[in-house]
């Protein structure tokens, strides 16, 4: 740890080796011949005018802030300096204590150059996983997308924070992948489908789990794809789940997935409209949809105009 005695003058008063060893040089009377703009890098000297302004003007200044240097041998260094006053032999002084964090930035940028590798990554199996519907249901991917874009509307309206919403819209954009395991011939089927036909697409949210259990999302999307047809009094399926039981990312799927679903043509009936969706969740409001939840619904279509297209 760097230390540093500065007079109100800004002369050094005293500084330790490890300070000397941060900048590269011997002895502080050679840090000091050394003109300000030579010894930070053009952001960091700006930056030191700025605080020197400041308490010029006997305004705060900041105690904890960090500092690129050049070390006598050219190389730049980041350091983290903290700064107080103290009293020395009597007078007042300002203590600067300096950490050289170099590495720990350069750590950082690392991680942040793989999380934006891993992102992307993770997008691109999301948009694989989609695609695998979309080859053979594209009315699917369609409700999907749009179930997608509603859930998030619904979560930023609850306050939810972005990185919980950016999850609940990958569960949106995926929630029926677990339909590839349903027959075209019944997903596209203009009339009403048999009791029979029903249990088959019963079966799309254990198959979806089941697809997507394995791979590791950073956020819950395996779990609300199995209950996002679970109800809140446990008329749902495929466990039955009542209340608090069902993942709350699956109540907001719940909910933008039935507007979707009735406000859109299906191959069983013509568009029943919006309003009849919403009525439909209004109505049935801490019944079998989450009441927090269809409220934030129906808020974004009264006040904020939200459309499905």
């Amino acid at each position: 740890m760097g230390i540093r005695i500065v007079s109100t003058d800004g002369q050094t008063t005293y500084a330790n080796r490890a300070l000397l060893n941060i900048y590269g040089y011997s002895d502080i009377k050679e840090i000091d011949s050394v003109p300000y703009d030579q010894l930070y890098t053009p952001a960091s000297y700006a930056e030191h005018l700025e605080r020197v302004r400041q308490g010029q003007a006997g305004e705060p200044v900041p105690s904890n802030y960090e500092l690129d240097i050049i070390r006598k041998t050219g190389e730049i260094r980041q350091l983290l300096v903290s700064r107080g006053e103290v009293l020395w032999n009597g007078e007042r002084r300002y203590q600067m204590l300096y950490q050289d964090i170099t590495e720990r930035k350069q750590t950082e940028k690392a991680l942040q150059a793989s999380y934006n590798t891993l992102d992307k990554t993770l997008d691109a199996v999301i948009r694989t996983v989609a695609l695998t519907v979309a080859m053979r249901d594209p009315s699917t991917t369609r409700h999907q997308q749009r179930v997608s874009r509603l859930a998030c509307a619904i979560a930023a309206e609850m306050g939810l924070p972005p990185d919980k919403i950016k999850g609940i819209g990958v569960v949106g954009a995926i929630h029926d992948i677990g339909k590839i395991c349903v027959p075209a011939e019944i997903l596209s089927k203009p009339g009403r489908i048999t009791q029979a036909e029903f249990s088959i697409i019963k079966e799309h949210p254990q198959t979806g789990y089941d697809i997507l259990k394995g791979i590791d999302f950073p956020w819950p999307v395996a779990q609300p794809v199995l209950q996002h047809h679970e109800r809140m009094n446990g008329s749902g399926y495929p466990a039955g789940l009542s209340g608090d039981n069902i993942i709350l990312e699956a109540r907001i799927i719940a909910v933008a997935d039935v507007v979707e679903a009735m406000a859109s043509h299906r191959p069983y009936r013509p568009s029943l409209g919006k309003e009849k969706a919403l009525a439909e969740i209004s109505q049935q409001k801490g019944i079998i949809y989450d009441a927090a939840v269809v409220d934030a619904c129906l808020k974004i279509f009264s006040e904020q105009g939200f459309t499905l297209d």
